[in-house]
């Protein structure tokens, strides 16, 4: 018998080999986009060019959402602005009025984004209220963090969303200082300043609700007798989880703002925005769970609903480009008993406030007033 020729050997070896590069090909690409969504980043992005600044009135550039209706921040590196109603639109232009020049100066040119935390990484004193900066203890070390003074026994505990900061608080501080209540904004493990975890990675709240605990613990040790947990984005997932976990902490009430109450669906929306196959986005979920270690059943809230028995004021805006709206509307339904909702359109990802205040505050005060 005949041995198979070297070139046939050689195309054996390579369709056995198929298989296995499938597999590191695929488990590499995962990897990559798994990084989009657990690897911290602190820098900031500019997407808008300034391209004329005329009276009240400046000309932007980019982006997707700069004629979103109501009001809201334009932060630049070393500036901010809050703009007003859009005046006009061109082709691939939005020009809008701009109500105040916070700091710094607004010139064509300037690269900004548009902020709906209005004023960038600022502190309370930008709302005029006083604060004091603290530093929270815990396990991992001490995490800085702001607090304004009130009146009342309950406390208010901030959780900005993913790769966020406390400024997102300052829409409604104002709001919730009428009260009386004392607001303690926080920062949580992997944030600029902050701690980091064991690995580096965020866990989209699996753990990160253990620095929520060490808030509550923080303020009860300062006099609160209750506790108000107030999350925006993955905020929105961290206070939830840190609800279930902790279920003999006096917490009156949570207040979401877009929150992410079920990870598959955001991770596939933007796998969908980024062009990435819907197989990849499940192998990329995959991975995640195994480099974090968290679990995609353990972190969707609205899978364990039922284990939820304090209320909770939700708000969803149609036009969220970033986290799907169905997961939060399927938990109000489940438990309308608990649930408030208040369904926006046209603010985007935590724009409810910015496309009516209003409303966004009158709702606020009636939960905050039931608690």
């Amino acid at each position: 018998m005949r041995a198979n020729p070297p070139w046939r050997r050689r195309l054996v070896w390579a369709a056995a080999g198929m298989p296995l590069l499938s597999v590191i090909a695929l488990g590499g690409a995962g990897w990559y986009y798994s990084g989009f969504v657990i690897d911290p980043s602190h820098s900031s992005e500019y997407p808008l060019e300034v391209t004329a600044v005329e009276g009240d009135q400046v000309t932007l550039k980019g982006g997707t959402d700069t004629a979103a209706p109501g009001t809201y921040g334009l932060t630049w590196a070393d500036g901010n602005a809050l703009l007003g109603s859009v005046v006009s639109t061109g082709v691939g232009t939005v020009t809008r009025k701009v109500e105040k020049v916070s700091r710094g100066a607004l010139r064509p040119g300037v690269r900004a984004f548009l902020d709906r935390s209005l004023w960038g990484r600022v502190r309370p004193s930008a709302v005029g209220v006083p604060y004091e900066d603290v530093t929270v203890p815990s396990p991992l070390g001490a995490f800085p963090a702001w607090r304004t003074e009130g009146t009342s026994s309950t406390w208010v505990i901030a959780v900005h969303g993913r790769n966020g900061n406390a400024a997102e608080a300052l829409r409604v501080l104002p709001t919730l200082r009428r009260f009386g209540m004392p607001v303690l904004g926080i920062t949580y493990r992997n944030d600029a300043g902050a701690p980091a975890g064991p690995d580096g990675k965020l866990h989209l709240g699996a753990t990160e609700w253990e620095d929520l605990a060490a808030a509550i613990t923080y303020a009860r040790r300062q006099g609160a007798e209750s506790v108000v947990l107030y999350g925006w984005s993955m905020g929105g997932s961290i206070v939830p989880m840190a609800v279930r976990k902790l279920p003999d902490e006096p917490i009156k009430g949570m207040i979401l703002d877009s929150p992410v109450l079920d990870w598959r669906s955001p991770i596939a929306y933007g796998g969908r925005q980024m062009g990435v196959p819907g197989f990849l986005v499940s192998v990329a979920d995959w991975v995640i769970e195994r480099r974090t270690g968290l679990s995609f059943d353990g972190l969707d809230h609205v899978r364990h609903a039922r284990d939820f028995s304090i209320p909770a004021l939700v708000f969803v805006d149609s036009d969220d480009a970033t986290v799907p709206v169905e997961p939060a509307l399927e938990f109000a339904r489940s438990r309308p008993d608990l649930v408030t909702l208040v369904h926006t359109k046209g603010g985007g990802h935590t724009g409810s406030w910015n496309v009516d205040p209003e409303q966004y505050e009158g709702a606020v005060r009636t939960f905050v007033s039931g608690l």
